[in-house]
């Protein structure tokens, strides 16, 4: 096959994979729908004409599933050579910067600037929508410096391993940065919602006071049952994106771990490798996440709330749902690992 070829063929087999997961997702959807619409709402069931989607935007969603795993495919490709005989190499990693940090940084001064004068100059229909737009652009760039924190992390630690173990945990980061973030990504947004969930939940605690009248009680349980449905959401997409990311990373290192047991390293010490170059990073990410989180919603709520007990204990028990979370994944994916090893034998 031409190079052409093998990018179309990896083109193509992304877009059928990423159809086959759009269909499953989309028949789990229906079949959760008419649990979704007992959800109770301002006194009663939702129903579920009130949750489900028209058919369009379910074929929209379905398009732009496939859209993008083709895009990512065909970006992905332009990184790697591809030799006359069809074979791919492995393309050098870009360096990543320092710039990565300051620009992190100049976007959350920004955010706070933004959180702190937006209720002064803006109505409550665009205070809403310009509040959620400055979140959902901090949690954005943070993508941008997980992967150059976790490589800065991972360098200090292979300078300072002192077992097997650790040294082939801070290679594994190191050889790929951005696909180890990715591994812990999703911790880092359920650390952000973490914030939100604990404010809330103090914010939430004040209002509802023996005084209070019965509107203001149904909007506090309204809000309440909001909070959970978003962070039901947060950690099911933590499990989903941790499982598949460990699953591929498990099939991408086949090589590797075929060698690795060849050379007569016994499965435990890659599975301890593993479990370690996934669980350590996740410290930094939850508490670099929420951090950020808490300078964005102080110029709102104050230090008052965000320190709160009920706050404080909501954050904790969130941050460790969502770390036993990524635990469960690694080792459900060890049986994977495993059968990588036999396979070698």
């Amino acid at each position: 096959m031409t190079p052409a070829g093998v990018s179309f063929a990896t083109v193509v087999e992304s877009a059928v994979i990423a159809a086959v997961g759009a269909i499953g997702g989309i028949l789990l959807y229906l079949a959760i729908t008419p649990l979704i619409g007992m959800i109770p709402f301002r006194g009663s069931a939702l129903g579920v004409l009130a949750v489900i989607l028209p058919a369009w935007q379910i074929l929209a969603v379905f398009g732009g599933v496939v859209l993008l795993a083709v895009v990512s495919a065909a970006v992905g490709l332009r990184r790697v050579n591809i030799s006359p005989l069809g074979v791919r190499m492995r393309a050098d990693a870009p360096r990543m910067g320092a710039m990565r940090a300051v620009v992190v940084v100049l976007v959350v001064i920004a955010g706070f600037v933004a959180v702190k004068l937006l209720p002064m100059i803006a109505g409550a229909v665009y205070l809403i929508g310009g509040l959620a737009a400055v979140f959902g652009i901090v949690l954005a760039v943070l993508n941008l410096l997980g992967p150059w924190v976790l490589g800065v992390r991972a360098r200090r630690q292979l300078r300072k391993a002192e077992t097997p173990e650790r040294m082939l945990a801070a290679r594994m980061v190191l050889d790929a940065p951005k696909a180890a973030w990715r591994q812990v990504s999703g911790i880092a947004m359920a650390s952000f919602m973490a914030v939100f969930a604990g404010t809330g939940v103090a914010l939430m605690d004040v209002m509802g006071t023996d005084d209070a009248r019965p509107e203001d009680l149904a909007l506090v349980t309204d809000m309440r049952t909001g909070l959970i449905i978003t962070l039901i959401g947060s950690f099911l997409m933590v499990a989903a994106s941790v499982g598949v990311n460990q699953a591929s990373a498990i099939a991408d290192q086949r090589d590797l771990h075929a060698s690795l047991h060849r050379l007569g390293v016994p499965l435990e010490t890659v599975d301890t490798a593993r479990t370690r170059a996934i669980m350590s990073p996740l410290m930094v990410t939850a508490i670099g996440s929420a951090l950020c989180a808490a300078i964005m919603i102080f110029p709102l709520l104050g230090i008052t709330l965000i320190v709160a007990p009920l706050s404080l204990v909501t954050i904790a028990s969130v941050l460790a749902i969502g770390i036993l979370t990524v635990w469960a994944a690694t080792r459900v994916t060890r049986l994977l690992l495993a059968k990588s090893f036999v396979l070698a034998a």
